[in-house]
């Protein structure tokens, strides 16, 4: 994110379309103080999601808005190789 000033984007995970929302959804937020600032780093979300269905499951990665805050340009993809690592883990006993 840059040219913005005191602005902040979301990025989550949905399954199927939906986020987690047991334990807790899975995002990162990034906030910029001011225009001055230009983030270009890595990041990572990790996170675990309960009661998903057995069966295909469509992963998303989304960008979006936080909440309280206008709408900004996330910029992302810049010179970087995205990964998207899924782990499938039995249910505690």
């Amino acid at each position: 994110m840059s040219g913005c000033s005191n602005c902040c984007k979301r990025w989550f995970i949905t399954f199927n379309g939906v986020e987690c929302s047991g334990p807790l959804s899975i995002d990162v937020a990034l906030w910029i103080p001011s225009s001055s600032h230009n983030v270009h780093r890595p990041g990572s979300i990790e996170g675990y999601c309960e009661s998903i269905h057995k069966g295909k499951i469509r992963v998303g990665l989304n960008i979006g808005n936080c909440p309280g805050y206008g709408s900004a340009n996330g910029e992302t993809g810049w010179n970087s190789v995205s990964r998207l690592v899924i782990e499938e883990i039995p249910p505690s006993q």
